[in-house]
């Protein structure tokens, strides 16, 4: 997770330059020749494919379109972000399409949950597997949206040294809310005991590259997303 905030260094060294060149039209490299260009230097991008998009594009096969990378965006706050800084509204410059449901979860046994942001209807497909759990979904969700709320000032900023990590911003309000001797899969037990709900709020683990049960429980605020 990053902002325009946590590239403010890389900006104001670009800033001095009369022209900057991009390599690669991904999301890294859109977004840093947007911002470039609304601080008044002109960008040249160079992509050698026909298409921009880097690892958020599609392959389009007989008729049938496949994604190459993410198949849906979970927090549009950073593009928010980065319009924002460039003096543009994202809502006015780009169409986002609400997914509900977000994705289908089937296990072995028969049952499945369809993911929803409606917190009233994601505990309805909760309980289709355990009524019990269903009941500590709002706990879990409020808990993580709070985490996120206190961490996210954090995670957008830069640590370059540890001198970065002894700034006293960091431990504003508290110290941050985080518990890293734990797995996301043994603090997901403190609300659920299904182990096929747990695997429904912890496997997003993978986007990160790691196993639930080695992954930080810090990132379970993927799930609250």
């Amino acid at each position: 997770m990053s902002s325009p905030r946590s590239r403010g260094a890389s900006l104001s060294a670009a800033r001095d330059a009369e022209r900057v060149v991009v390599i690669g039209a991904g999301p890294g490299g859109l977004a840093s020749a947007l911002l470039l260009a609304a601080n008044g230097v002109e960008v040249d991008v160079f992509e050698r494919r026909s298409v921009v998009g880097g690892r958020t594009s599609t392959l389009e096969v007989e008729g049938f379109h496949f994604d190459l990378g993410p198949t849906f965006f979970l927090y549009p706050r950073v593009l928010e972000e980065i319009f924002a800084a460039a003096g543009a509204r994202l809502s006015e410059e780009v169409e986002l399409v609400r997914l509900d449901p977000q994705y289908r979860l089937l296990f072995e046994d028969g049952p499945q949950i369809d993911a929803t942001p409606d917190l009233e209807r994601m505990e309805e497909e909760v309980a289709r597997i355990s009524p019990e759990d269903a009941r500590h979904l709002g706990r879990f969700m409020t808990e993580n949206l709070a985490k996120l709320e206190r961490l996210s000032p954090i995670l957008q900023r830069p640590f370059e040294g540890w001198r970065d990590l002894l700034d006293p911003e960091l431990f504003r309000g508290g110290p941050p809310p985080v518990r890293p001797w734990l797995s996301i899969d043994n603090y997901l037990k403190r609300f659920f005991k299904d182990p096929r709900v747990r695997l429904a709020f912890s496997f997003q683990s993978k986007y990160l590259g790691m196993s639930p049960y080695r992954c930080p429980e810090l990132f379970s605020i993927l799930s609250g997303i």
